[in-house]
């Protein structure tokens, strides 16, 4: 009994954490608390249109950007002085179209002129990311035996992150893959369990975080391009549906990164909304699915966003001989 209590818990919802591949699309269940010593890999799919470029440094005011992206995020957690952390490295690759509307330009324009342009069809790799999390309120560092039994609490966590400009970067276009600078994050993620119930867990994720930006020195057109900060707040209210099967509601708003090149205009600022719904099911004890759906909010149009991803999770070596044991015995 304790082995079918121990897989459920564990593999069924812990072992869902995986980490966003933009700011738009943290999941839900990315920051539950996990075990000590779980590595997980996830597999992800995300296709997104939206006024934003993938690297939040291109902001469009009439236009539309389209990103395919495939994401292969490593997640390790261990135990730090007693309190659960986790890293997670983020490699990214895709592609990306866009297009603007011209429509206000044209006007008395001969007939047969296109209100639309076609400005960006790239593919190769993205910026990719790191950061860490440590936890500051009611999240030990447990092992898998002492967290199937562990009661969570409202937790509290640190977050400290970097982009690095590893993705395809090119003067001559105003939007690229990359952004050919650093950004860093600072998060407070926090998990309010909303009942006790294992078999049928619900919970309320509130994430806020800030991004900064170093300067781009090689920007499209001048010297220096500057960005302003970006705060992005991400909810999520999960519940589980059956052992297996579980849901979500999705929120979440962004606003800042306003961007200026030298003495020239400033861009556009970041203000949208985003809200969608994800379904996940649990296929093996170590494997899992999800997919989202959500509508996204900006300017004078609405985008979208699409994702599907798989995870494998992998407890350590002592957890699995502890499970193997367990399932002999029953």
């Amino acid at each position: 009994m304790r082995y079918n209590v121990l897989k459920l818990v564990v593999f069924t919802i812990v072992f869902s954490n995986w980490i966003k591949g933009f700011s738009q699309a943290e999941t839900p269940t990315t920051f539950f608390m996990p075990p000590e010593d779980l590595m997980a890999i996830n597999l992800q799919y995300l296709n997104l249109e939206s006024n934003l470029s993938p690297s939040q440094d291109v902001v469009l005011a009439s236009g539309t950007i389209n990103v395919d992206a495939f994401i292969v995020p490593f997640l390790y957690s261990f135990n730090l002085d007693g309190r659960i952390a986790q890293i997670l490295v983020t490699p990214t690759y895709g592609s990306m179209t866009g297009s603007a509307d011209i429509s206000r330009l044209s006007e008395g324009l001969p007939d047969g002129i296109p209100n639309e342009f076609e400005f960006i069809n790239k593919s190769g790799f993205m910026d990719s990311s790191v950061w860490l999390r440590v936890g500051l309120l009611n999240a030990p560092a447990l092992g898998l035996a002492d967290f199937s039994q562990y009661n969570a609490k409202f937790q509290m966590y640190a977050l400290v992150g970097f982009t690095a400009p590893t993705g395809e970067y090119n003067q001559s276009r105003r939007v690229n893959l990359g952004a050919n600078r650093w950004a860093f994050r600072l998060g407070l993620p926090m998990v309010l369990a909303l009942n006790e119930n294992k078999k049928a867990l619900a919970h309320w994720e509130i994430n806020p975080n800030l991004y900064l930006y170093t300067n781009n020195n090689n920007p499209f057109a001048g010297e220096t391009k500057r960005q302003t900060p970006l705060f992005v707040l991400n909810q999520h209210v999960s519940k589980y549906f059956m052992p297996k099967f579980w849901g979500s509601v999705d929120l979440g708003y962004q606003y800042g990164g306003v961007s200026q090149i030298d003495d020239l205009p400033k861009g556009e600022r970041v203000n949208q909304l985003a809200g969608g719904l994800t379904l996940g099911y649990s296929l093996t004890s170590a494997i899992k699915i999800q997919s989202s759906y959500g509508r996204i909010w900006f300017n004078e149009s609405n985008g979208h966003m699409f994702r599907f991803l798989a995870t494998l999770a992998i407890p350590s070596k002592s957890d699995r001989e502890m499970l193997a044991k367990m399932k002999q015995n029953n």
